[in-house]
């Protein structure tokens, strides 16, 4: 039995990087604001900041810098002063703001989709094909600005952690008793690993060759990386069961797909690799720092309802000594499953799970 390996935003986390959506957000709004504050305005396709009227040029005094601590409050003030116009120009990042502002949190492929929803329906009722274009292209530039941000991040990773904590949990055994599929008579080691990255970073690759001396391990960066080696970063919707989306079938609008995953995949030989790891052999799959959101349902459906998919074992958050996330993981991963039966035979419970290591604690 081999072991597929999936890795997500949490695993970058847990390593210090500051790589969440909401992280990046918060990022480009400071540095927004800290533009505004040097030159007196600041504009991109997204967004506006400038002096309420022309009298104002610059500041008497250079306000303190904008952080992603203290950002949302400045945002704020100039709202709600006379002297500042912040405007926003896209419903998208609208959307983003906002979840930043009630709950510091956001997932741009789901508001994404959301809005590409309402949009394809305004623009049938003005006839307006160029405002699907006019939000792909706004996509386009948050995506180019998340990809410098990942990159500056992914430079400041500690490469000297202590990297036994992961290597034990995945170069584990297959316990018998975690598997219900299928009979295993004792615990066996994993015959090949497969580490499915779903980040643009590295990180993960800096525990590869210690995996190699132990178990035959291949890697696929499934959404591309940062530099484009193994293609360039995907970056849209992926939940082509979605009724909604089977609607877009009807349109003469190509637009509507552009960042829909099904066809960003067809750019790279990466989906046949993971497809021919998957068909070649039965597997345990192991869930590290993935959301197991709907933006991937379609993937990840085809991995855990797949007949060689024996066992799906979810390393876990622990946020203190009372609460973790494995719960509301069991649910987004249940979104995946058309067959109920099926999820509870493969979905290792919680007292055979084990904790997410956090190397940066």
């Amino acid at each position: 039995m081999n072991r597929l390996i999936i890795i997500g935003n949490g695993f970058d986390l847990a390593h210090g990087l500051k790589t969440s959506s909401s992280d990046f957000l918060l990022n480009y709004f400071s540095e927004s604001i800290n533009n505004f504050y040097k030159s007196g305005k600041y504009s991109d396709l997204l967004l506006e900041v400038k002096f309420a009227n022309d009298y104002f040029s610059r500041f008497g005094k250079m306000p303190e810098l904008a952080t992603s601590k203290n950002v949302l409050k400045k945002i704020e003030n100039i709202q709600n002063g006379s002297d500042f116009v912040f405007n926003i120009h896209s419903k998208l990042l609208v959307l983003a703001y906002e979840k930043l502002k009630d709950i510091n949190w956001v997932d741009l492929e789901i508001e994404f989709f959301n809005v590409l929803i309402e949009t394809r329906k305004l623009s049938k009722e003005v006839n307006a094909k160029g405002i699907i274009n006019l939000l792909n292209n706004q996509l386009d530039f948050l995506k180019s600005k998340l990809i410098k941000y990942l990159d500056s991040q992914q430079k400041e990773y500690n490469a000297l952690l202590n990297k036994k904590l992961f290597i034990d949990c995945f170069c584990e055994q297959i316990k018998k008793q975690e598997v219900v599929t299928v009979n295993l008579s004792e615990d066996v080691f994993p015959d090949n690993l497969y580490f499915l990255n779903f980040n643009y970073t590295n990180t993960f690759q800096k525990y590869l060759d210690l995996c190699r001396k132990q178990i035959p391990s291949q890697f696929n960066f499934i959404h591309g990386n940062l530099n484009g080696e193994y293609g360039d970063p995907i970056f849209g919707f992926g939940d082509e069961f979605d009724k909604r989306f089977l609607e877009f079938e009807d349109d003469r609008n190509n637009e509507l797909f552009k960042y829909i995953k099904s066809f960003e995949y067809l750019k790279t030989k990466n989906y046949y690799s993971l497809t021919r790891f998957i068909e070649s052999n039965s597997f345990q799959v192991h869930i590290y720092g993935h959301s197991c959101g709907i933006s991937d349902r379609t993937l990840l459906n085809q991995i855990f309802e797949h007949k060689h998919c024996e066992s799906i074992k979810v390393y876990y958050h622990k946020i203190d000594n009372k609460n973790n996330d494995f719960t509301e993981k069991s649910y987004e991963i249940a979104r995946h499953f058309k067959d109920k039966v099926m999820l509870r035979k493969k979905l290792v419970p919680f007292e055979l799970s084990r904790e997410m290591p956090q190397p940066m604690i």
